[in-house]
């Protein structure tokens, strides 16, 4: 590219790659990746494609902008970066995770820092690693983790009270977001049972046409709830009022 630089009208002027220095600079210069996903039906199916192996200043870390030949060798490793670095956990086991996996803080130094012995910061950072590890297990799985199974059926069970269990399904899926081969395992059903998801929706197609409600009232607990939100109305209509006429 030498000499096309070299004859190039714009070679004094230039402050940016033109296309053909562009497409010589990214020849044989591609790295293929494989992603391999699962569909519902259990197939697989993998998708092939190609990304430059060239990093924009841009990208990386302050420190090594505008000398991008400088300590090239350190800015171009394979050690992870920290994508935590601007995080700020709340939780000890957190910030102990982070600052030996990322930051490479040794046992004595996160003792100093959480105000805990090296060996509780052994510990700490190894109970940290395993809640990650079932959490990474879950997510290859595509599964929900027995625990969090555990959780909303307790939750479930001291709310939901008479509900029916339609309705008690429907909003699970809902509000909670939970899928029905979800709310079937939680139930103890199989997770291809088909028969959460057909009443799921039933009820919304009751609950659109009238047929139901999620919720019984009285008379008298109808008119007093039409009193509160009347009086809501009216204090949201005065403020809106009093903000229009201070403009």
């Amino acid at each position: 590219m030498k000499d096309v630089c070299e004859k190039c009208s714009h070679k004094k002027t230039c402050s940016s790659p033109c296309r053909p220095v562009e497409l010589y600079l990214s020849e044989n210069n591609l790295s293929v990746y494989e992603k391999t996903t699962k569909r519902k039906n259990g197939e697989s199916v993998s998708i092939i494609y190609a990304r430059s192996r060239e990093l924009p200043e841009t990208g990386l870390m302050q420190k090594f902008t505008g000398k991008p030949a400088r300590r090239s060798q350190e800015v171009f490793s394979t050690e992870n970066e920290n994508p935590f670095a601007s995080f700020n956990p709340q939780l000890k086991q957190t910030g102990v995770f982070i600052d030996r996996f990322f930051n490479k803080a040794s046992y004595d130094d996160l003792a100093i820092k959480y105000d805990v012995t090296p060996h509780a910061a052994i510990k700490i950072y190894y109970a940290a690693t395993k809640r990650l590890f079932e959490v990474l297990s879950a997510m290859d799985t595509g599964e929900v983790p027995t625990k969090q199974v555990d959780f909303w059926r307790k939750r479930v069970e001291e709310r939901s009270g008479h509900i029916p269990k339609g309705q008690k399904w429907f909003l699970l899926n809902k509000l909670f977001g939970l899928r029905p081969s979800e709310i079937a395992e939680m139930e103890g059903l199989d997770r291809k049972n088909s028969s959460v998801r057909q009443l799921i929706i039933r009820v919304s197609d009751q609950l659109k046409t009238g047929e139901i409600s999620l919720i019984e009232v009285t008379p008298e607990e109808v008119r007093a709830a039409k009193a509160r939100l009347d009086a809501h109305n009216v204090k949201r209509r005065e403020r809106h009022t009093r903000k229009i006429q201070s403009h």
